[in-house]
């Protein structure tokens, strides 16, 4: 068989081209990465053998002929992509660096440090409220926006990021609205309800008081905060997910199923804005095998769980109890699985990250201890049935934990979501249809066009100096809508609680040579916030008479 290179040529050249416009610009295919990975790898090889066997060729001829079509079909295709993104895209019109319209890869290459929300922040002071962070991805700094992208009647969607765990599925990831809303309704909201809220409240005090007491053995030694904040956060969901403890508190060590997500979860520092590179790397065998034994230990906690009698019901048994999302036993397989991780990780990197960062403005300004012990001297933080009444609505407890949230959200580059097929009206501003926009957290919170001296810790912006919160609807930490936070009022309960006990019966203060640098410089952005080291003081405090 002899090959006709002339007519061969422009006709690869040509498919390439018409690979981008047919096909590529139009839906979405990060789902299908994997397979297109596998074809850029397997086809070359493929295509010179059968030249080897069918054209009677040599290896290296005919590999120069594979190279070449290849060349010829490839060229047109990326130069068709980037031309498009720069000259032709909806978004060209949006400011930002001008290598990430191009591609997302440019935008991963920037996160080494995985500081993606500062990496926001600098691109927002010199592009403005809007920026064109990938192709199809807008910033959005504006809080014009958060209503319309987050609030209960958005048109938004979740964009594609939440496919990054395929197969995997939870609540949380779930792109279906009708699948999220019925997993919220038929588990999730009675696992969060009121009298569920009740019944762990003696299971969170009592994870406080085990930090109490070990904080209390370092006798006012130096001690790493955030260490034992994520001790007392995950024992906690741990109780209530698996009907176990961690024993972090207890061993005053981190337990290796949570060492293995810390790992797992730094990929999604690097790789989480460019999710088809995500999907490629978490199903390469070396690569993945953290995450996937940490999701295999969540799906095997789940199956003891279900053997398990506990003698009220915990968040688990909503979720073991509720009806199948599917026939298939692998899909509903995937759910547990989902699910399981989602208490673990939702649950406790964010408490941990609140609390620690609280603890850090506390210690930086002690007078506002002086302010919560106040607000606090009619409360018996020991009296423990009643201790969460007691602290609901406490204003200035309750404003300190909002500006723990406002400077240091615990999802600091914020959620994506996609915008309907129509687009929508933001600020004055048409953002087109089917891109990615999201708002990100930790850019909102320090907005001088949404707070008056946004960089300072003022709890009292929250109830007697409200004139200092301009756009109060842009403060959403925990989301808002129906995708809104499950676990909100448990967390709440969670900071409010370990707050109330530990500054009552402690001083506070930094270490020695410590005033906060590395936790404020050196946590990482993987979705949620990987702490940096705080080393604190915690001094019993002597008691009156």
């Amino acid at each position: 068989m002899t090959l006709n290179l002339p007519a061969l040529v422009p006709a690869a050249a040509f498919l390439g081209l018409v690979s981008h416009l047919a096909y590529f610009i139009n839906g979405e295919h990060h789902m299908e990465a994997m397979a297109l990975f596998q074809a850029a790898l397997l086809l070359p090889p493929t295509m010179t053998a059968g030249l080897v066997y069918l054209n009677d060729s040599t290896v290296l001829e005919a590999s120069e002929i594979v190279a070449l079509l290849l060349a010829a079909y490839l060229t047109p295709l990326f130069t068709s992509m980037l031309l498009y993104r720069v000259f032709f895209h909806r978004l060209r019109r949006y400011p930002g660096p001008f290598s990430a319209k191009l591609s997302k890869l440019w935008h991963v290459s920037k996160l080494s440090n995985k500081d993606n929300h500062k990496q926001l922040q600098t691109w927002h002071a010199k592009y403005g409220k809007y920026v064109r962070t990938g192709p199809t991805e807008l910033s959005i700094a504006d809080p014009d926006a958060v209503e319309l992208i987050y609030g209960p009647r958005t048109k938004c969607t979740k964009a594609p990021w939440y496919d990054i765990s395929m197969p995997l599925v939870s609540m949380h990831q779930n792109r279906n609205k009708a699948e999220h809303d019925r997993r919220r309704r038929s588990a999730w909201d009675k696992g969060f309800g009121a009298k569920a809220l009740r019944d762990y409240e003696p299971r969170v005090v009592n994870y406080a008081d085990l930090l109490v007491s070990q904080i209390a053995a370092f006798s006012g030694k130096p001690l790493n905060a955030s260490r034992w904040m994520n001790y007392y956060s995950f024992d906690v969901m741990g109780d209530l997910a698996f009907g176990k403890s961690f024993d972090m508190l207890k061993n005053g060590k981190s337990h290796f199923a949570i060492d293995l997500l810390n790992k797992a979860q730094g990929a999604f520092g690097l790789l989480s804005p460019a999710v088809w590179v995500f999907r490629i790397l978490t199903r390469m065998p070396i690569i993945s095998a953290d995450y996937k034994a940490f999701v295999a230990w969540c799906e095997n906690q789940m199956i003891e769980r279900t053997k398990m009698k506990v003698e009220k019901p915990d968040i688990a048994h909503w979720l073991i109890n509720s009806p199948p999302m599917s026939s298939d036993p692998f899909v509903n397989r995937m759910w547990a699985a989902g699910d399981s991780r989602l208490i673990i990780v939702g649950g406790s990197d964010t408490t941990a990250a609140t609390l620690t960062f609280l603890f850090h403005y506390l210690a930086k300004y002690p007078q506002e201890i002086g302010k919560l012990r106040k607000e606090l001297e009619e409360v018996d933080v020991d009296e423990n049935e009643s201790l969460q009444a007691a602290l609901r609505d406490l204003p200035h407890l309750n404003g300190a934990i909002n500006e723990a949230l406002r400077l240091n959200p615990p999802v600091p580059s914020g959620l994506q979501r996609m915008t309907p097929p129509e687009g929508m009206d933001v600020g004055g501003k048409k953002v087109p249809g089917l891109v990615t926009v999201f708002v990100p957290s930790y850019v909102m919170g320090r907005s001088e066009e949404c707070y008056k001296r946004p960089h300072e810790f003022i709890p009292e912006r929250w109830y007697s100096k409200s004139e200092m919160v301009k756009r109060k609807d842009a403060f959403i930490p925990f989301s808002s809508g129906a995708y809104s936070c499950i676990g909100k009022q448990l967390a709440l309960q969670e900071v409010r609680t370990v707050t109330a006990k530990l500054i009552t019966k402690f001083d506070v203060s930094f270490a020695p040579g410590e005033d906060g640098t590395t936790l404020l410089e050196e946590s990482k952005d993987i979705f949620t916030t990987e702490l940096g080291d705080m080393f604190l003081c915690f001094t019993p405090r002597m008691k009156e008479g």
